[in-house]
């Protein structure tokens, strides 16, 4: 799982309903008795949570997937200990383990994972249980390990299968940095074979409202802006999320003049429409229209170099980009800087 997925996943409802309901059954198993399971499921229910606050900064999402990953493993070691002191209710979790393992590492390391976890706990079955009992529990374990693995494995080729497919950032319902190259690249053919006019804009947040925000507001208002570009662009523009906090846009059949007031009327509704605690969130944009012997990526680097020049300077401003302020300067993009 990816991220982004793991991101959408604890920010859900169903993540929040099944913390609660984690915490319930810790409280209830802990109540009747069962202390080995109360800490078993206490750890679950404290791992949730962790991983909900954790969560909430965005520098420290790749940790808080690891701190998931690693937590899984631990509650199977918990669960391998639980069946060799012989708890009759640490079975049930048997059918649990593998479906946390899965669900968190790649396939083919989570198929080695499960494999040892399933002999581990099938040897400590023999030993603590007669043969029927054990022969009757090992079965329907490994029925049921056959089947959760044909799903899991039907999810992973239908993610293979969709991933080129997926075009969009979830939250910001921006296309991906990913398909600007070829997308592009498609519009300046179509520009030279039809004697169109094209431009990109670079749009930002400025810099003083990215030093008052959180990392979590931040999100939130490049969030906004994903969807106030959805909803103001016309059909045949796209936008993608080049950063963090920063969008390229692409704007067929239109000059450079024309794409400055249409970044200035998309930077006026930007300062209209969001804002946060109170004060107005402006952002900035830099502009450049295409050139002949232009490819897409020095297209898109002269509108990123404009939009760092205004970044630089002042705030909530667009600046076309001027050959004659960058003469004697290089103005091909890096290969390798995707």
């Amino acid at each position: 799982m990816s991220q982004s997925d793991h991101q959408l996943l604890i920010h859900s409802k169903p993540y929040l309903y099944a913390t609660g309901l984690s915490c319930a059954l810790a409280l209830l198993t802990l109540l009747d008795g069962q202390i080995y399971l109360a800490i078993l499921i206490g750890a679950l229910s404290s791992l949730l949570a962790i991983n909900l606050y954790k969560s909430q900064n965005k520098k420290t999402l790749a940790q808080s997937f690891k701190w998931f990953k690693y937590s899984s493993l631990a509650l199977a070691l918990m669960t391998l200990l639980g069946l060799s002191m012989g708890i009759d209710a640490i079975k049930t979790w048997l059918y649990f383990v593998p479906l946390l393992i899965f669900f968190f590492f790649e396939f083919k390391p989570a198929l080695w994972l499960v494999a040892g976890f399933s002999i581990i706990a099938l040897t400590q079955l023999e030993q603590t249980l007669n043969i029927f009992e054990s022969t009757q529990t090992s079965l329907n374990y490994l029925l049921y390990l056959s089947m959760s693995c044909s799903l899991v494995y039907l999810r992973e080729l239908r993610r293979k299968q969709l991933k080129p497919l997926r075009r969009t950032d979830n939250l910001t319902k921006a296309a991906t940095r990913e398909h600007l190259d070829d997308d592009l690249s498609k519009e300046i053919q179509r520009s030279e074979r039809e004697g169109s006019e094209l431009s990109t804009v670079a749009m930002a947040i400025d810099n003083i409202c990215l030093s008052k925000l959180s990392t979590k507001e931040k999100d939130a208002v490049t969030v906004s802006i994903g969807k106030l570009l959805h909803n103001n662009l016309r059909l045949f523009d796209s936008y993608y999320l080049w950063e963090h906090h920063e969008f390229l846009v692409v704007l067929p059949h239109t000059s450079s003049v024309q794409a400055v007031k249409i970044a200035n009327a998309l930077r006026i509704q930007v300062r209209k429409s969001i804002e946060i605690k109170g004060e107005n969130i402006t952002i900035s944009a830099g502009v450049s229209g295409l050139n002949i012997g232009d490819d897409s990526s020095t297209l898109t680097f002269r509108a990123t170099q404009a939009l760092k020049e205004t970044l630089d300077k002042s705030s909530n401003r667009t600046q076309l980009f001027r050959e004659s302020n960058h003469a004697g300067k290089s103005t091909a993009k890096p290969k390798d800087s995707k």
